[in-house]
Order: structure tokens, then C-alpha cells, then sequence
């Protein structure tokens, strides 16, 4: 393990940060690019920040105006950003610390649209399936860079925290004519401080424990000096869980270094380091329950980039490159190993904007990827493996205001693949306001595909080419409104969305290493209210209706899914909804989740259930926050996954501390 080398690391880099920050004048100096955006400020609303401390509030109201949208790539003023909502969910991280929120499960299961199932309790292994898509099927990115998609062709969601973040968007419906494969179900873009726009010296850091022997800490880091700036955070999870055998630590570095080399040119440097421990005892319902198993995980990203923004026009290129490692031992059939992924990506992006109606965006890029099995204890049912492919890309968008208040989103892509079939995708968006009513219409249409991830070709048949494997195909389409209720801060929105998967990769599930073709289809309705009818109450409710079945093949994941079979564990009703106060110096709310109708395997469906949680906190003076929370409120017992048990009650606090100018 390097948790304690990587701790060690950021402490360090902490007190000297501390000192720098502490011995710097009062007078700033202020890059050009965001003084352009501070006429923004009063037009932005960043949910729940009226008691937050001034540095925090203006830092990131500065993120939210500067950052770019994962529906377009490019910087939207707040008008646009509410136009794009109807498809876009932009969580901020004034909204994540209100509600205590650590990772991406916690927002999921308040998201409508999406699900999460852990096979166990913090750590373990999670899918994460948007409107009934594979968990494969969705591109996550951190500051718009791609995390290493891993073996199972997403990035292991479960060691992503999201406690010091600026933001997390995500982007529902098919996305692959923006981020090209894997994009079938959309993109989640976990934005952390762009040190292009840090305008402040500042230190945030929280301290938490609580139930299962747990501890969590987080520390935030900015620096502006003249044209350089700099935004560090790290965050420490310890666990023991309510489970057997289940102990978890993750630590995480996230870092931007920028400087700015002349009127509105950037060069800056994103990194990310990810390390983490974790006992796996498998299904309670396993005869050798709890195992033994030890996963320890290594994952980063180093991406350098240069940028130039004028008043017409902007343009960036970036190189990235990401690594994950996944080191699993003590397996009970001695299948021990050691899976490693790499990846190479470059990308360039021109945006045009001639006007405030107008934006065209043409781009280009080249991505290249490696897997690599190597077995800890060779055998017969052990074997090395190893793959490697690249393609090239090039893609157009236009984001147009048209008369009428219509808006059109339209973009384009063909990738060149060196190994699997070359593909164009398309995504069509129109959007039509009704001012006097409060009204928005929109309907969206795509096309989207996926390349095989490492574990069709690293777990499949020895001897299979995978260039024989065809990627998966999809066409989606949606339709849906949002009225205004009230005011401008209260809204309901429906959703109906479809989407036709073809050659969606499986195992056979006769000889299990065999590859399967299948087709699925997948529908439903997505329902969300927020109201507020005052800006120190917010309420709000989600419900989706999802209907997803296989329509060709033998689905191996469903444990030998047919025709007219539902896919697993994607449960046909969910619902979340809660309610949050917000006082002169504390906050006050409380959340429920369910899921129902709920199969795991052909035949075989898991219980209903509804979790509640309560949450609070209080700010004796500006700079202290104290905070805690109850999860799990009833202690109900239930599974996400047959035979890995959810956690029972749990109670934690902690206290938040922000010092700066």
C-alpha cells in the first residue's frame, strides 16, 4: 500500500502551500480571464451558499461561470447552462457539501435516471447504469480529460470522491458523437478548481468519523500569486463497513498548476493519483463466505494543455495520459492477478462564437489503449493476456439560438479504427422556450458506439481474435418538457427516452469464455420536481420508470438471460426525494431513496426498499463548520446486489474548517 507515502506527500505540500498562502500580500493580481467573467456573478445561482464564507462563495461562483458544459465542451453563460438542463444535471459542490455527499452513489441514487448497484458496502465494486445502458456504456472524465475506463471499461467509480469538488455534470442520453466510444448512455465530467481561474489564497479542510470504525478527511488548497495559480485537494477514506471481512482505505490527490502566458494564453498541468486497499468477502450466500480476497488498486492521470481565449473564439489542445492498476490476490480458485491499463490521448478543440447566439466547434483527436493480464499464480484457467488498440477521430458541433427562441445542438463524428470497425455518430437536440409560461420542449436524437473493453478480449477465450468482435451500436431518441412552477427556482420536468442496442458483448453463457452477441431495448420516464419557494427552503422528488429487456441473444450477466427477459438489476421503479433548510448559521434537511421491482437473475427478484438519512449542520463563527449525519436512519436490511448487504445504521460528524482571504 502508499497510503501512507501519498499522506505524507500532500501534509507536506500542505504546510508549504500554508506558508505561502499565509506570507502573501492582500493585493491580487487577477488573471485577464476571469475578470471578463466577474460581470457574470450576479446572474449565477449556486444552490445553498447563503451561509457559506466569502471566499468559498466567490470562488465558486467564478468555477460555475468558467467551467465548461459537458453537453457542449465550451464555456456557457448562465442562461445557457439553465437552457441546457433538460438534459444536463450540474450537481455544484456547494449542493454536495449541503447534503454531505462522498461519492458518485450519492448522487446517483438521488439523480433521476440512474442507478448504482455495489456488490458490498464503501469500496466495492459498483455499476452504475443511466437509463438501462450497460455500466460500460458511460465516458467518465475528470476536468474533461478521460479517467482510465480500466478493464471493465469504466473507471472504478467507488474510489472517486466527490467531497472537494467545483462540480459533477452528467450528461444523460447518447454522447458519442462528442466523446466517441463508450459514450451509448452520456458522460459524467467530475470538475475539480481550474487553477486557470483561482482568484484566491485559500485553505479548506474537513475531519470526520463515525460508525464501522470510520474516518474521512479532505483538504482543498488554492493559490494565486500574479499569473500563476494553483488549486491542490486530497481526500483519505477509512472503513471498516458492517460487513465481514470488508475493510476499505482510498486516497486520492487531485492538482492543477497554471500559468498564464499572455493576455488570455494558459499552459496548465492536470494530475490525479488514486490509491486504495480493500477486503472482499464476496456473496453472503457463497459456502466459503466471508473469502479472503484483497483488491489494491493504483490509478492516475497526467495531463498537460494549452489554451487561448479572445472575445470571438477560443482553442485548446491536450495531451493525457492515464494508468490503472488492480493488483487481486488471495482468490479462493487461486485465479490471483494483476490487471494493468494505459492510456494515450490527445485532443484539440476550436470553438467559434461569433455572437452570444452562435458557437462552432470542430476538434480532433487520437486515443490509443493497452490492457494486460498476468497472472499471480499461473494454471490451466490463469492465463496471460494482452491487447492493445488505437483510432483517430475528428468532430464538428453547432450550438445555435434560431428565431422563435428555438435552439439547436447538433454535432458529428467518425473515428478511424485500426483494429474494430470505423464508425460515424451523430446527435440532433432542438429545444423551443414558451417565455410567457415558463415552458421548455425539447427532443434529442443519437446515434452512439462502443469498441470492446479490455475484459471482452483479457477474460474471453484465449484464442479469440478480437477483431472479430464488432462494436456496440445504439439509437436514442427522447422527448420532454419543463415548466417553471412559482418561480424561476421551481420547476417539474418529464422525460420520455428510448434506445435500441445492437451487438452489445457478452460471455456465452454455455462455455463462458465465448463471446455472445445481444441486443437489448430500453425505455422510460424520467420525472423531477424541485421547488423552492424561498431561497432558504429547497424540496425536491425523482421518479423514473424503466422498462429494459434483451430483444436477441443469451444475456451471461442475467445469469442466462433470453428474449423478452429483463436485464438484471436494473430496477423498473425508482424514487428519491428530500428537503433542505437553510438558516442564517445552519442547514437542516433529510433524503429517502427506493428501488422496486428489482431482478437479479432470471426468476429471482430482490425485496423493495426505501432508505432514509438525516442530515445537519451549524457555523458557530465564518471560518468553523460542524456537521453530522444519520444514514440509514430504520437500520433496514437490504441488498442492491444479491448477497452483499447494504450498510445498516450509521451516525457520523465532523467539523469543516476554511481559512482564507
Amino acid at each position: 500500500m502508499y497510503h501512507d507515502l501519498l499522506i505524507r506527500k500532500f501534509s507536506m505540500w500542505a504546510g508549504i502551500l500554508t506558508v505561502a498562502v499565509s506570507s502573501m500580500g492582500e493585493d491580487e493580481v487577477v488573471s485577464t480571464l476571469v475578470d471578463d467573467n466577474l460581470s457574470s456573478l450576479d446572474m449565477i445561482f449556486v444552490e445553498s451558499i447563503e451561509d457559506e464564507p466569502p471566499v468559498i462563495i466567490r470562488e465558486q461562483a467564478i468555477q460555475q461561470v468558467s467551467l465548461p458544459s459537458v453537453a457542449t465542451k465550451t464555456t456557457q453563460s448562465p442562461e445557457n447552462k439553465k437552457r441546457l438542463r433538460p438534459i444536463v444535471d450540474s450537481i455544484s459542490g456547494a449542493e454536495i457539501r449541503s447534503y454531505q455527499r462522498y461519492g458518485i452513489a450519492d448522487i446517483a441514487n438521488q439523480t433521476a435516471g440512474l442507478t448504482v448497484v455495489q456488490t458490498g458496502q464503501a469500496g466495492s465494486q459498483s455499476s452504475l447504469f443511466i437509463r438501462g445502458h450497460e455500466s460500460n456504456h458511460t465516458v467518465v472524465l475528470l476536468n474533461g480529460r478521460r479517467l482510465p475506463p480500466g478493464l471493465a471499461g469504466l473507471y472504478q467509480l467507488e474510489f472517486l470522491d466527490v467531497s472537494t469538488l467545483e462540480s459533477v455534470q452528467i450528461l444523460k442520453g447518447g454522447a458519442s458523437s462528442l466523446y466517441g466510444a463508450d459514450a451509448l448512455a452520456g458522460a459524467i465530467d467530475f470538475q475539480s478548481t481550474d487553477a486557470r481561474f483561482v482568484q484566491s489564497n485559500s485553505i479548506s479542510s474537513y475531519f470526520e468519523g463515525g460508525s464501522f470504525s470510520t474516518f474521512r478527511t479532505g483538504h482543498k488548497i488554492t493559490v494565486r500569486d500574479g499569473a500563476v495559480g494553483m488549486a491542490l485537494d486530497a481526500s483519505y477514506h477509512d472503513t471498516d463497513n458492517d460487513r465481514e471481512f470488508s475493510a476499505f482505505e482510498n486516497g486520492t490527490i487531485r492538482g492543477n498548476f497554471a500559468v498564464e502566458l499572455g493576455d488570455g494564453v494558459f499552459f496548465d498541468i492536470l494530475g490525479y493519483v488514486q490509491d486504495s486497499y480493500l477486503e472482499v468477502p464476496g456473496s453472503s450466500l457463497s459456502p466459503t463466505f466471508p473469502e479472503s480476497q484483497i483488491n489494491m488498486n493504483q490509478s492516475g492521470l497526467f495531463s498537460p494543455r494549452f489554451s487561448i481565449k479572445r472575445d470571438d473564439w477560443d482553442f485548446s489542445v491536450f495531451y493525457s495520459y492515464t494508468t490503472n492498476e488492480l493488483e487481486a490476490t488471495q482468490d479462493v480458485f487461486f485465479l490471483d492477478n494483476l490487471l494493468e491499463q494505459n492510456g494515450h490521448e490527445a485532443e484539440a478543440v476550436f470553438h467559434y462564437h461569433p455572437d452570444d447566439s452562435a458557437t462552432y466547434s470542430v476538434g480532433g483527436g487520437y486515443y490509443q489503449y493497452g490492457f494486460d493480464r498476468t497472472p499471480l499464480i499461473p494454471g490451466p484457467f490463469n492465463l496471460p493476456s494482452e491487447f492493445e488498440y488505437s483510432y483517430s477521430s475528428i468532430f464538428a458541433q453547432a450550438d445555435i439560438d434560431l428565431p422563435a427562441n428555438f435552439h439547436l445542438l447538433t454535432s458529428g463524428r467518425y473515428d478511424d479504427h485500426d483494429t474494430f470497425e470505423s464508425k460515424g455518430t451523430y446527435t440532433v437536440q432542438l429545444s423551443h422556450e414558451i417565455e410567457p409560461t415558463g415552458t421548455t420542449i425539447f427532443g434529442k436524437t443519437s446515434t452512439g458506439y462502443k469498441a470492446p473493453s479490455g475484459q471482452d478480449f483479457i477474460f474471453l477465450a484465449a484464442g479469440l481474435d478480437p477483431a472479430t468482435l464488432s462494436p456496440e451500436e445504439s439509437q436514442s431518441w427522447e422527448l420532454g418538457v419543463k415548466q417553471e412552477v412559482f418561480n424561476e427556482r421551481s420547476s417539474v420536468g418529464v422525460t420520455y427516452f428510448h434506445t435500441d442496442i445492437e451487438n452489445l458483448v457478452d460471455a456465452d453463457p454455455f462455455t463462458f469464455v465465448d463471446p455472445a452477441i445481444v441486443d437489448t431495448e430500453t425505455q422510460g420516464i424520467e420525472t423531477e420536481l424541485v421547488v423552492s419557494p424561498c431561497e432558504g427552503l429547497r424540496l425536491y422528488a425523482n421518479y423514473t420508470w424503466l422498462d429494459a429487456i434483451i430483444t436477441d441473444g443469451a444475456y451471461l450477466s442475467g445469469f442466462g438471460g433470453l428474449p423478452g427477459d429483463r436485464l438484471p438489476r436494473r430496477p423498473e421503479h425508482t424514487l428519491s426525494g428530500g428537503f433542505l433548510v437553510t438558516g442564517d448559521n445552519w442547514k437542516v434537511g433529510a433524503e429517502i431513496s427506493g428501488a422496486y421491482e428489482r431482478l437479479d437473475s432470471p426468476g429471482f427478484y430482490l425485496d423493495d426498499y426505501t432508505v432514509a438519512r438525516l442530515f445537519g449542520s451549524v457555523r458557530p463563527c465564518e471560518k468553523v463548520e460542524l456537521y453530522g449525519r444519520i444514514e440509514n436512519i430504520f437500520d433496514l436490511d437490504y441488498e442492491t446486489t444479491s448477497g452483499y448487504e447494504a450498510s445498516g445504521l450509521g451516525a457520523f460528524g465532523g467539523v469543516r474548517i476554511v481559512i482564507g482571504d
